[in-house]
């Protein structure tokens, strides 16, 4: 076993925070071939600014001024305060010495010592579009007490090889049922008019979406919640599209959708949220709102190429709204969790 030390990462020594990057890029080339690759100057830009309604740890494993592995802690200020997320790696050239089980013991002393009693991480898997990603992750994760509590899959769409003409068509056949709806687009912080609508739904994110045996509860999401991700967001770089769903009616807030451009992303962006409100279902909201983000990337972006996103492997619906946009299969990606006594 080497000798190490597990100490928190020092934003201030660029050293340091160079060290854990590279960390965590080589791990990112070794097990991770195929997805969504490793932005660095979002790792950066992460650092220096964080979420107000969640407190992040980052912590290193140290040999002789190396970094050995990294273990980045998120615990949630607001809601779901039993939860510790987390995210863990150990370089590929230092592996079977003990430093993951080390950072992993770490990090559970650290969730007993916040009274803590879920702890989550989310691992990929090897799929049809991906075979080169590792399966160590996920065994390692069981054997160390971790159950798999949430299937989920991550697809990508090529923006290059859309068939534009077919979203025509699914447009116009979508349109034909939301004829009492807008279609809301816009940037960063949400209108006023709508602030408290978008508010509301991504509150119910937490409880509409298959959840499986995860232990994701209910959170209370307002609009002072928002306008600090919109701050955040912006201190960061990141372009934030949306398309919203309006009732014309009543103003009320049917269905959004978010696609993330991190700073220094060239050709991979992200989708975020996406939910209708189940008293508007049944009007291809979900698909007019698809398809508008989806093109709103290339407006603002020329040269973007790939959106990412990822849904619960029960959630039917919405993967096939997804496939009918472009999406196809990458991979697996699965939430594991350990509960605390």
């Amino acid at each position: 076993m080497t000798h190490f030390d597990i100490v928190p990462l020092d934003p201030g020594d660029t050293a340091q925070v160079r060290a854990r990057l590279a960390v965590m890029e080589a791990i990112d080339a070794h097990d991770h071939v195929g997805t969504r690759p490793l932005n660095p100057a979002h790792v950066i830009a992460s650092i220096l600014v964080s979420r107000g309604d969640s407190r992040g740890e980052r912590w290193i494993a140290v040999c002789d001024g190396r970094v050995l592995g990294h273990l980045d802690l998120a615990l949630p200020l607001l809601d779901n305060a039993h939860a510790v997320y987390f995210e863990l790696g150990v370089h590929p050239d230092e592996r079977r010495r003990g430093v993951g089980s080390a950072l992993l013991r770490h990090l559970e002393e650290r969730a007993v010592e916040e009274g803590r009693s879920a702890i989550s991480t989310w691992l990929p898997m090897p799929g049809g579009g991906a075979p080169g990603i590792s399966a160590v992750g996920p065994a390692w994760a069981v054997g160390k007490g971790y159950t798999m509590s949430l299937g989920c899959a991550i697809r990508a769409v090529d923006l290059d090889t859309v068939d534009e003409s077919a979203l025509d068509r699914l447009w116009d056949q979508a349109s034909a049922k939301a004829a009492d709806f807008d279609i809301v687009p816009f940037t960063g912080l949400p209108p006023e008019r709508i602030i408290d609508g978008i508010a509301y739904l991504h509150g119910r994110m937490y409880t509409d979406m298959p959840l499986g045996e995860w232990d994701l509860q209910e959170a209370a999401i307002d609009r002072e919640r928002i306008r600090g991700w919109a701050d955040m967001r912006r201190l960061r770089g990141e372009l934030h599209l949306h398309a919203a769903a309006v009732r014309k009616e009543t103003g009320e807030v049917a269905g959004f959708t978010e696609i993330v451009i991190e700073a220094g992303a060239e050709e991979h962006c992200h989708q975020g949220d996406t939910i209708v409100d189940p008293r508007f279902r049944g009007h291809r909201l979900g698909t007019l709102l698809k398809i508008a983000n989806q093109r709103a990337v290339r407006r603002w972006r020329p040269k973007m190429r790939y959106v990412w996103t990822g849904n619960a492997v029960s959630n039917e619906h919405m993967i096939a709204i997804n496939e009918s946009v472009g999406y196809r299969l990458v991979c697996h990606e699965n939430v594991y969790q350990k509960k605390l006594s």
